[in-house]
């Protein structure tokens, strides 16, 4: 009988130990899903970096299109404006005008 004794003093302790070795696994398991995992902590540095990168963005569209707006608005109002557009973007002149056209040499293409 003493040898029975012993075996059931040796279970508890070789199930205290299965369970300390369950509970290590599981909390390194939730460590690791919290810090590498879809939702842990380096996808969230990224996904910080991401909204910073586009309020950037929206900031620079904001600007473009206010700009935009204000040179609509011009062209609806100043016949002034509607020509300034059509020199510069078109290349139009006047008929009693003479266009010159300056190229600038290319510094790559020197010899």
């Amino acid at each position: 009988m003493p040898q029975r004794d012993d075996a059931n003093r040796g279970e508890p302790g070789l199930r205290k130990k299965a369970g300390v070795l369950g509970t290590v696994i599981v909390l390194l398991a939730l460590v690791v899903g919290s810090i590498f995992g879809d939702r842990g902590l380096i996808n969230l540095f990224h996904k910080r970096e991401q909204v910073q990168t586009l309020r950037l963005e929206i900031e620079a569209l904001r600007a473009d299109n206010a700009q935009l707006v204000r040179e609509v608005a011009a062209l609806k109002q100043s016949p002034r404006a509607i020509e300034r557009l059509a020199r510069e973007e078109l290349g139009l002149a006047r008929p009693d005008e003479t266009v010159f056209l300056i190229r600038e040499e290319d510094p790559a293409a020197r010899p």
